[in-house]
């Protein structure tokens, strides 16, 4: 019975943990696509000396 348990307790661990791993690296994806836009908007309105 505790086999089983535990079996389903890491299971459900895994699944969360993946959960929240794909939910960071989303939100560090939008930040780094934010970054981007960000730095193509200073390349254009900022001129060069």
């Amino acid at each position: 019975m505790s086999n089983k348990l535990r079996y389903f307790s890491d299971l459900l661990a895994r699944i969360i943990i993946e959960i929240e791993y794909k939910i960071v690296v989303k939100k560090l994806k939008r930040q780094d696509l934010i970054a981007d836009v960000d730095d193509q908007r200073l390349h254009h309105f900022i001129p060069y000396k």
